[in-house]
């Protein structure tokens, strides 16, 4: 293969299609709005916005169309604010499943605080999986982690394919793939990304948090039927609210 052959292929492998997705009632920010006309993305590659689905249905519509045209699989929420460069330096890492790290929006009481929305997986003594929080990490690692998430992360075409020849629809809610007891015994069920990256990871692929790829969760973005508002925290910056 020449030289210009082999750079030819190598930007087309790197290429993504980048899905936003937008909330049902179609709102973003105007920060996030700036924020998306700046952004860099890997030569060849675009972007589409998905909107009035819900998230699982959304996110496996965008999956089949990169799958169907060629591309790596982006995802960029409509709640989730990024650096210019995030998704180049998520892309060079060559990584099947990779996630830049963003904090959940809620305090985790008792004394617990905002946690990365990323999370490694246990079994209790009945063998039910349950999550504990990626820990032992400092700002600029590459973390592995059985849950991740989808706000900011990429999917590599060939995981893409394997889990979609094994799950029609990877991304449903997982309480019957990984049901997690909650403090009233009750199981309840994984988001639709946490049940993918899970279905990913029994199917060989280890999925990653990069921690130097960080993301603002905000906090009066509309992420679904109820209101986000904020509540005081250690950083307001980190986006963290309460939901009512």
């Amino acid at each position: 293969m020449s030289p210009a052959s082999w750079e030819i292929k190598s930007q087309r492998d790197k290429r993504i299609l980048l899905a936003v997705i937008t909330p049902p009632d179609l709102g973003v920010s105007l920060d996030f709005a700036q924020n998306m006309r700046n952004l860099q993305l890997p030569p060849g590659s675009e972007w589409m916005r998905v909107i009035g689905l819900p998230f699982g249905p959304a996110r496996n519509q965008a999956a089949k169309t990169a799958l169907d045209t060629g591309y790596q699989l982006a995802f960029l929420d409509a709640d989730v604010r990024v650096k210019q460069d995030a998704y180049m330096i998520l892309s060079n890492t060559g990584l099947d499943l990779v996630s830049g790290l963003y904090f959940q929006r809620f305090y985790t009481p008792p004394n617990i605080g905002y946690l990365p929305c990323a999370f490694n997986a246990v079994r209790d003594d009945k063998g039910n999986i349950q999550k504990i929080p990626i820990a032992g990490w400092s700002p600029g690692d590459i973390v592995p982690c059985h849950f991740v998430p989808s706000g900011l992360t990429i999917y590599r075409r060939r995981m893409l394919e394997k889990v979609f020849e094994r799950y029609p629809l990877p991304f449903m809610w997982g309480v019957d793939v990984a049901p997690v007891p909650d403090y009233g015994g009750q199981a309840i069920p994984f988001s639709e990304d946490f049940a993918f990256s899970w279905k990913a990871y029994e199917l060989g692929f280890q999925g990653f948090v990069h921690t130097g790829v960080t993301g603002l969760h905000e906090v009066r973005a509309v992420v679904g039927p109820r209101w986000i508002v904020p509540m005081p925290g250690p950083d307001p910056m980190t986006g963290v609210c309460g939901v009512v």
